[in-house]
């Protein structure tokens, strides 16, 4: 499977390619806006309290969000890496972004699929994102394979 995360632009000679982005109507951009470069928003505010209240963070990155929350942004290596975390609680439920993550895995069982966003590449949630789509795209080709062999006469 090829899945590349690339900047915003890229050409690709085949494949299917997506923004990721913030803007231009993707569910998968991240939420948590880069200092300087995107507006500090009730979404923003709401992923960035779920995440110091949340269990699994360390020490260092609760200290980051509460960082965020004073200076209405976050550095850009903190936001890419935070993002697992949210991207994490949005696919645990049927979302627009677990619909998302899926339907790319589904075409990255068919060809590649390359990924995009204005950040690449600096630490980018795409990273986060192409993590995700790898590993759903696992379970599916393990799901067929389990449907072919249940399907063949024994």
């Amino acid at each position: 499977m090829i899945i590349t995360v690339g900047r915003l632009g890229d050409h690709h000679e085949s494949g299917h390619t997506e923004y990721v982005g913030r803007g231009r109507g993707s569910v998968l951009g991240n939420p948590l806006p880069v200092i300087g470069r995107g507006r500090w928003t009730g979404e923003a505010a709401a992923w960035t309290s779920h995440l110091i209240h949340a269990a699994n963070l360390t020490g260092t990155e609760r200290e980051q969000a509460q960082r965020a929350l004073q200076c209405l942004g976050f550095e850009q290596g903190e936001a890419a890496a935070l993002y697992l975390h949210v991207l994490r609680e949005q696919c645990r439920t049927d979302t627009p972004q677990r619909r998302a993550v899926l339907r790319l895995a589904a075409l990255a069982t068919q060809g590649p699929v390359h990924l995009q966003c204005w950040c690449t590449p600096r630490p980018c949630h795409a990273e986060h994102i192409r993590t995700a789509i790898l590993g759903y795209a696992q379970m599916l080709i393990e799901r067929r394979a389990t449907a072919a062999r249940a399907a063949v006469p024994g």
